[in-house]
């Protein structure tokens, strides 16, 4: 199972600031012994038996949380903490490494994931989870291969320019199924370019075959969706005459503000968390 982790707010710190104390000072004295060639490992001070400390990214947990929420007590270390954001944790993690900083650990189920296709970004990855909410998303490529999409577009064939589409493709192709393959997606929804005669909607095609056979290689199950509109219906209140200026999408009847692309990929999430 997939964790979240999520910020609280923290009203009491109860022992966490002597906890931060003493582990700032074993670790220091710990430094020194082994500078002076000392390989014997110190015991930690009483405050930190027990406590599962992690001392190269000073934190300890898992802890156990106290409470139905909003608000919760953290098992050991007396703290109190508060969160807004929905659902039941599992446990705390604290941090120590800048500040105190708490964390509570939410499960997340397999997201669904929308992938848009263009030239601006090569590939515009949002990831949504339990009602359709974002869990993550991700540009990646750039217009570098604009010049490329150009010189396809202006011939007639364009096939001189389809390797040099698919060489620059790679480097983006990798990074996104690294990403991915991090997701761990129940399905991916891609927007079908084979509904496109437009030339462009080829070119894509050709990055899209690409992508799909990595897909079939790694065993992540995709769909592909009919893209019309994704760049027009609003992916908050679900209007379906927004207005795109160039790269922003605009809508009327909410003002959401976005990407023209990240709104067209989280409606093929969406599409596809309703449907698929």
């Amino acid at each position: 199972m997939k964790e979240h982790l999520v910020e609280a707010k923290i009203i009491d710190y109860g022992k966490l600031k002597t906890i931060h104390s003493d582990i700032v000072y074993y670790v220091s004295y710990y430094k020194t012994l082994e500078k002076s060639g000392v390989k014997t490992k110190p015991s930690p001070p009483p405050s930190l038996k027990d406590m599962n400390v992690i001392y190269t990214k000073p934190r300890i947990g898992p802890l156990k949380l106290i409470g139905e929420g909003p608000v919760y007590k953290l098992d050991k270390v007396g703290a109190i903490v508060s969160v807004d954001f929905p659902g039941t944790p599992l446990y705390a993690i604290v941090d120590f490494e800048d500040s105190i900083r708490v964390y509570l650990a939410y499960p997340v189920e397999d997201p669904i994931v929308g992938i848009d296709l263009g030239i601006r970004h090569l590939f515009t990855v949002v990831a949504v989870t339990k009602n359709g909410k974002i869990y993550k998303s991700k540009y990646i490529g750039n217009g570098s291969i604009m010049e490329t999409f150009t010189k396809y577009m202006s011939e007639t064939q364009g096939l001189s320019y389809v390797r040099e589409i698919r060489e620059k493709v790679r480097i983006s192709l990798r990074e996104l199924m690294d990403f991915l393959v991090e997701l761990s997606p129940k399905i991916v929804a891609l927007e079908d370019l084979r509904l496109y005669d437009a030339k462009i909607g080829r070119g894509l095609k050709l990055i899209e075959d690409e992508l799909e056979r990595e897909l079939l290689e790694k065993g992540i199950r995709f769909r592909r969706l009919d893209p019309r509109n994704t760049s027009k219906v609003c992916s908050q209140c679900g209007y379906k005459k927004g207005e795109v200026m160039g790269s922003l999408f605009v809508c009327p009847a909410c003002g959401y503000k976005v990407d023209r692309d990240f709104n067209a990929a989280y409606n093929l999430a969406l599409k596809c968390y309703y449907t698929c």
